[in-house]
């Protein structure tokens, strides 16, 4: 008896670390925002739009150099020869300048350049901030596509798996049946037909068990693709099932509300919106001067052989830039930037219609999941009767073969239509938290 327990506890201890190590929906999701490659690419993208608003910064602050030098020059005298006409006749004399020997040359200088009016720099932040905002709603736009493709995948592993125990039992019942009729056939109240049907029977069951084996592999494999882990690592899941129920039907027009404030792809399109109006202004700036300030000093000391050459000198200037005629390509700029504005606004009642359009498929999509549900259940129990009460027809003569083949048949695609009913109403709850941009509890 004592063994009996320590088996039993051992076993339930294994069974328990062995669930423990299974993963939940919200861990399934938490690894994604970490591994998938989609979501690290838009993390790089946000990070790289920040690194541009730090450039965009800097342009306000003056820009300092330091610069020094250190050198050795050799060069050989210079010899100049004058010839001068005389009473005498012509006298020529030479002039010798520079110096046979190595000279040392070094330095060093500070410069520093501020702008002091640059009508672009001001846009060119704003475009800056705006794209900052603009890779931030790409990054959760990836987070939320990442998370609804957990969502379905998640709950595919589990449909897959539960179709893995359908085809199992519709095979148990396609086993127990034949050996009914085979026990049937050796008492001389059956025929070699009924139990060629029973046969057939069986081995369509053991098709669509294989089937569904290779569906579970296919889903895991989806799974771990979500999730942005190897195709072959191992897939076990917390089965926390299909829940099967709808706290609410959504409302359309707020659904629609909530969408137009929290989803990405609105709030992209009215960013690409907002940048294209800065562009346009940055284009139309230009027809003004640019005014910078600019100071250097520094030192210079030459070493000659007998003496030393230094020389300090500093300087402050101010200076101007106004481009009056440049061929017209700041005209046309102009156009183009405009051009593209216009674009966007062409387009903005579509993407809006698109977004009125998704929020109401998945609505609906939602209502019409409720609604299965209740029938599809409703299904399985007429099926389970009618199984039972066909088995029972047949053994007590009453009722043929084909009765017993057509009610499990029927039992089973009810039970397989209830099941995809489950997971069609766990994966438009997911699409509507895509769609909104952000949690809705149903």
């Amino acid at each position: 008896m004592r063994k009996i327990i320590i088996k039993s506890s051992i076993f339930c201890f294994l069974l328990i670390a062995a669930n423990a190590d299974a993963l939940t929906l919200k861990e399934s999701v938490d690894l994604a925002m970490t591994n998938n490659p989609s979501v690290l690419a838009a993390q790089k993208k946000l990070a790289a739009a920040n690194a541009r608003l730090g450039q965009a910064v800097g342009a306000f602050f003056p820009t300092v150099k330091l610069d020094a030098n250190y050198g050795k020059s050799y060069s050989d005298p210079s010899v100049m020869q004058v010839t001068v006409s005389t009473s005498q006749g012509a006298l020529t004399q030479d002039f010798t300048t520079g110096t046979n020997s190595t000279v040392t040359a070094q330095g060093w200088g500070v410069s520093l350049s501020q702008p002091l009016f640059v009508a672009a720099l001001w846009p060119g932040y704003g475009i800056a901030r705006k794209v900052v905002d603009l890779a931030g709603e790409e990054y959760k736009k990836a987070r939320l596509e990442a998370a609804f493709n957990v969502t379905q995948s998640y709950f595919g592993v589990l449909r897959a798996a539960k179709y893995v125990k359908l085809s199992e039992e519709s095979k148990e019942m396609a086993e127990s049946h034949l050996n009914q009729i085979k026990m049937l056939l050796a008492a001389g109240v059956s025929t070699r037909a009924d139990q060629l049907r029973a046969e057939v029977q069986l081995a369509n069951s053991e098709v669509g068990l294989t089937k569904a084996k290779n569906s579970l592999e296919l889903a895991k494999d989806a799974f771990n693709n979500s999730l942005g882990r190897e195709l072959e690592q191992e897939v076990d899941l917390k089965d926390e099932g299909f829940t099967g129920t709808l706290l609410m039907i959504p409302d359309y027009k707020e659904i629609l509300r909530l969408a137009l404030e929290n989803r990405p792809d609105w709030r992209i399109y009215l960013f690409n919106e907002s940048i294209a109006q800065e562009t346009l202004r940055v284009s139309q700036l230009e027809y003004l001067p640019t005014v910078f300030l600019s100071a250097q000093t520094g030192n210079r000391v030459t070493e000659y052989p007998g003496f030393d050459s230094s020389t300090n000198s500093w300087s402050v200037v101010g200076a101007a830039s106004w481009t009056i005629f440049d061929g017209l390509g700041r005209e046309n700029r102009i156009k183009e930037a405009a051009a593209n504005l216009d674009s966007q606004k062409a387009a903005k009642e579509q993407v809006r219609n698109g977004v009125a359009l998704e929020v109401r498929d998945v609505c609906f999509t939602l209502k019409s999941a409720a609604e299965t549900i209740a029938s599809a259940k409703k299904a399985v129990s007429s099926a389970e009767e009618n199984q039972k009460v066909s088995s029972l027809r047949f053994m007590s003569g009453a009722g043929t073969n084909l009765e017993v083949l057509d009610a499990q048949v029927s039992l089973t695609q009810a039970r397989i239509n209830y099941l995809q009913s489950l997971f069609d109403l766990e994966t438009a709850r997911a699409k509507l938290n895509k769609v909104v941009g952000k949690e809705v509890v149903l």
